[in-house]
């Protein structure tokens, strides 16, 4: 966080903390105001299936089965909350709802970016997703994490389309990243770097720019920021190198909101939340086969990266999952192993093949 941002949030929140109580406090209040938010814009996808699916569906629900009704204060594209805030600003209660990248979080959320340290995971965002909800249920301290140390609740657990790389060359196999500068979220970023890339962490929206000023070479991605981005005339090459379909965004609610609305009205978001996650995943896929037409029409270069390449990219990388599980649980004492070995089981089960067996301990 900047200074600048570290500066303002304090007094956002008494502000706009103080505006949220008052509005959602008095118990004969019919209508709730519930501020909403992300560092992103409304074209990438989680927003987007955020604003038509969850929101419309939640003024419905509330509408239809209680005497109350929501009312949304929208505050995407960084309004409210940069990319890296929507995780304080919703222990704060800056927001009252938010939707965040976790891979931002690679400190402060390791044990739920566990589908980050797994490179060449389901590649079918429904398989992605449908797996970390397994074992999300497998192991209820990813639950806790949030409700006990962040204040917030998870709503729903969203899968990205498959990771590949966007860059100004073709990315043929491991060995044409080596010495090129690559930018990514952070968790994944050894994807690369064991091979000898230069990395170097950036969030969506300075992606363009980063290329732009030559701050880097490619970026670890997915196809549908290729036009989000605009990224055609400087990262036209993109290489199917099927890192996987993460499920690594989530949305959250305050707790603070959440413990001063009606029961019933609690009862619906929650249920609401699942009901989206359980169409996510289709919807994410939608998102790929659309964009795939799209950036293609629009000039974008497809390399795809063979089963063999792959293979030796993920045999490369073979040790490096379980070298990080015991490097997170010795600092946290986070069973970071135990639910690695969930993921990669729960995908397995789901149809998924690996192209190898992590071996994590």
């Amino acid at each position: 966080m900047t200074k600048a941002r570290g500066n303002l949030l304090p007094k956002l929140a008494a502000g706009l903390v103080g505006a949220a109580l008052l509005a959602i406090g008095s118990a004969k209040a019919d209508t709730f105001s519930l501020k909403i938010a992300s560092g992103h814009n409304s074209s990438w996808h989680f927003v987007q299936f955020t604003q038509s699916y969850f929101m419309p569906e939640v003024v419905k629900r509330v509408k239809e089965r209680t005497k109350h009704e929501i009312v949304w204060i929208e505050g995407f594209a960084s309004a409210m909350v940069k990319p890296t805030e929507v995780l304080e600003g919703l222990q704060s209660g800056i927001v009252d709802v938010g939707i965040y990248c976790i891979c931002h979080e690679g400190q402060k959320l390791a044990l739920q970016n566990f589908p980050m340290y797994l490179p060449f995971g389901p590649t079918d965002a429904d398989i992605s997703v449908k797996a970390a909800r397994k074992v999300y249920e497998t192991v209820p301290q990813l639950v806790n994490i949030y409700e006990k140390s962040w204040a917030q609740k998870l709503l729903a657990l969203v899968p990205f389309d498959t990771y590949m790389l966007m860059s100004r060359f073709p990315i043929k196999n491991i060995a044409d990243v080596k010495g090129k500068k690559i930018g990514g979220a952070g968790p994944n970023m050894f994807w690369v770097e064991s091979a000898g890339a230069q990395v170097l962490t950036v969030t969506g929206p300075e992606v363009y720019t980063s290329f732009q000023s030559g701050l880097m070479d490619a970026v670890i991605g997915f196809v549908s920021i290729e036009d989000t981005l605009k990224l055609y005339d400087v990262a036209p090459y993109l290489n199917m190198t099927g890192f996987g379909a993460m499920t690594n965004t989530n949305l959250n609610i305050s707790m603070r909101t959440y413990n001063k609305l009606p029961p019933e009205v609690r009862d619906i978001i929650v249920e609401v939340g699942r009901d989206m996650e359980a169409r996510v995943g289709k919807f994410t896929n939608e998102v790929f086969d659309k964009y795939v037409k799209l950036v293609e029409k629009n000039g974008a270069k497809f390399v795809q990266v063979s089963d063999a390449d792959r293979q030796a990219w993920a045999q490369m990388l073979a040790d490096s999952p379980g070298k990080i599980a015991k490097k997170i649980e010795a600092e946290t004492k986070l069973p970071m192993g135990k639910v690695m070995n969930a993921y990669i089981d729960a995908a397995a089960e789901a149809g998924h093949k690996w192209p190898v067996r992590y071996k994590i301990d």
